[in-house]
């Protein structure tokens, strides 16, 4: 499978100097992390507790684009509204000294899910115990009455810690393009990424069943180490809206009936013939339970 490496990078926290880069608020900032489409992500620490945090800072080349800067800080408002063990926690929205938006987040010691998967195949124990905490993280961003609308492989940040039940914890990270279920107002607007995007979030339209279809896309691509869907933009949008992809038993034989079924119904074109989030964590969780004898508990409760 060939992926879009990403420039993100664990660092030793002993091995880091509290040299500071820049001082935002009540934060110093020490070192760079990773850096996305818009924005460096840097380590800092509080100035009086010394808790470590991760710094999202916007470049200056978008700090002229509203809709950018608007993203920002909405994501800000969507971890106000939802508190969750599987989700990002952003502690504080400001501008620094420049006028530049930052976000202040809980720092993640890890990586991220995209690039475990390309290292090699992932066993499929492990896929249904990271699936099942998505679907329990994304159970309560909709609780909360937001959709993610870009859940994929990049967004998921596997920490180097472990659940009650010995899995690795995980984390759903990044509500820039996040929707509010409620606002009827909004224009309809193409959002997410095109690998993972459900039919009717082409046609600017999407429901909490459209993350229900992005996790399925996920899925497909843990267990087969492909996407279902390749080719150009347009091609992609095709595919997605008519197109229907090989099942994953033709890329690898291990994979369980049962997961096999939930990835294909998760992933119909039709939204009210995928399962519900719901059901989507709790038949994840059981399937898991099913091949190691593992309680529910032990994967969605915190340590």
């Amino acid at each position: 499978m060939t992926r879009r490496r990403n420039t993100t990078v664990t660092i030793p926290l002993a091995a880091i100097r509290t040299e500071t880069y820049e001082r935002l608020g009540e934060y110093a900032v020490i070192a760079p992390i990773a850096r996305g489409g818009t924005a460096g992500v840097y380590l800092g620490e509080h100035t009086y507790s010394h808790e470590r945090v991760a710094v999202k800072l916007l470049d200056p080349f978008h700090a002229g684009h509203a809709d950018v800067v608007d993203r920002m800080f909405a994501e800000r408002t969507v971890s106000q509204k939802v508190s969750h063990p599987n989700l990002l926690e952003i502690l504080h929205a400001d501008r620094n000294a420049l006028g530049l938006p930052y976000l202040v987040m809980e720092y993640l010691d890890g990586e991220n899910l995209g690039d475990l998967a390309e290292r090699g195949p992932v066993q499929i124990d492990a896929i249904l115990a990271i699936s099942t905490q998505i679907a329990c993280a994304l159970n309560a961003l909709h609780a909360a009455g937001y959709v993610h609308c870009d859940v994929k492989a990049d967004n998921v940040f596997i920490l180097y810690q472990t659940t009650v039940g010995g899995w690795p914890r995980v984390k759903v990270i990044d509500y820039g393009v996040a929707h509010k279920i409620t606002d009827t107002e909004i224009e309809a607007t193409i959002a997410g990424t095109p690998a993972y995007m459900a039919p009717e979030q082409w046609r600017g339209a999407p429901t909490v069943q459209s993350d229900v279809y992005a996790l399925g896309c996920l899925l497909y691509e843990l267990v087969t180490g492909e996407h279902p869907f390749h080719g150009t933009l347009p091609q992609l949008m095709l595919s997605h809206c008519e197109a229907f992809a090989p099942r994953p038993s033709t890329f690898r034989s291990d994979i369980p009936a049962g997961l096999e079924r939930l990835i294909l119904r998760a992933m119909a074109k039709d939204p009210s013939m995928r399962p519900s989030m719901i059901e989507m964590e709790v038949e994840l969780a059981v399937l898991l339970r099913t091949m190691n004898g593992v309680a529910e508990a032990d994967l969605l409760v915190a340590s």
